[in-house]
């Protein structure tokens, strides 16, 4: 046996020493095979780098010089959760096992204590860190002024709380302003309130509209609902001349009807009533909140007219939402039927 072992260790002399970067201390129950084997080298090759005699004695505590590359403990740590695994951990921060089990000394792969952490090297790759979200700003009170015929941004308002400061339809706001996305209004933007009094021009298919009877309410059903207007017997025009749009009915009367509600949208539009004005049909309408109002709607030109607050009419213009190409669309073939 002790010819052996000294053959052993002038084999070794005689073999290269690995280079070493770095080092392990021994733990109870460690012996220098298991050191041996958790580096890959051999029980000779570990003798010589370390100047052992002894291939049978080590001391627990004993710090042992081992093979492989050099490495650093970085800023990262892990804490060892239930289900992990060396291998797993190795692969998550992209490292080798031997670099954890060198930096943290471990007894080897399969062993990793729960709720141990573990010091990683550096040039482990470690998560990013998720950016912090900005506070969302708070919304702004609206002090609105009744007059008022247009309003500024301001920081954490939403086209709903302006519209309903304004007592204006949010459907009007965007129609005005001509609202891409509703659901985003920079600050600072100037939203127009209340249209100007029209000056409806659109060509020979379009209706030269005129406030219609500002003062005439729609009723609800439960009400025996109003005259929109009466109108006056209207003169034929003559051959040789054009007959321009008139804000009254071309009909000799008119002879309100029950009132047949309908919904579009945020409104309700009286089906029975409508009546022909210069080419186009109006008909009264109630809005979101109950407060009346008429709707033109001229078929030839694919146009719808509104009055605003004062009993004015607005714009012309195509339809800009679901509701109001329904509208058009059903009144238009209701006048071709």
């Amino acid at each position: 046996m002790r010819r052996t072992t000294i053959a052993a260790l002038a084999l070794a002399v005689l073999l290269p020493l690995p280079s070493f970067a770095g080092t392990v201390t021994v733990k109870s129950g460690d012996t220098l095979s298991d050191i041996a084997d958790r580096y890959g080298i051999s029980v000779g090759a570990l003798m010589r780098m370390n100047g052992l005699r002894d291939a049978n004695h080590v001391e627990v505590g004993q710090t042992l010089q081992v093979p492989g590359p050099r490495v650093v403990a970085g800023s990262g740590r892990h804490t060892v959760r239930s289900g992990d695994t060396l291998s797993g951990i190795a692969d998550r921060y992209r490292v080798s096992e031997k670099a954890l089990i060198a930096l943290n000394n471990l007894p080897s792969a399969d062993h990793v204590e729960l709720g141990a952490t573990l010091k990683l090297p550096s040039n482990a790759v470690l998560p990013k860190p998720k950016p912090k979200q900005a506070p969302k700003p708070k919304p702004v009170a609206i002090k609105a002024n009744p007059n008022a015929t247009a309003h500024t941004v301001a920081s954490g308002q939403t086209l709903t709380q302006i519209a309903k400061a304004y007592d204006v339809p949010v459907a009007t706001l965007i129609q005005l302003n001509d609202l891409t996305d509703p659901n985003k209004v920079t600050v600072g933007t100037k939203l127009m309130l209340r249209g100007t009094t029209p000056k409806p021009n659109l060509s020979k298919q379009t209706v030269e509209a005129t406030q219609p009877a500002p003062k005439a309410q729609p009723t609800p059903k439960s009400q025996t609902t109003k005259a929109v207007e009466t109108a006056r017997p209207v003169q034929t025009a003559k051959p040789t001349q054009t007959a321009k749009a008139s804000p009254k009915p071309t009909s000799k009367s008119v002879q309100p009807k029950d009132a047949d509600w309908r919904t579009y949208g945020p409104l309700q539009v009286d089906w029975a009533n409508w009546q022909s004005m210069g080419g186009s049909d109006v008909a009264p309408t109630l809005n979101s909140d109950g407060k009346p109002l008429y709707i033109a709607v001229n078929c030839a030109a694919n146009k719808i007219n509104v009055t605003g607050a004062d009993g004015s009419w607005k714009s012309w213009s195509a339809p800009q939402s679901g509701f109001e190409d329904d509208l058009v669309k059903d009144r238009c073939k209701s006048s071709k039927g």
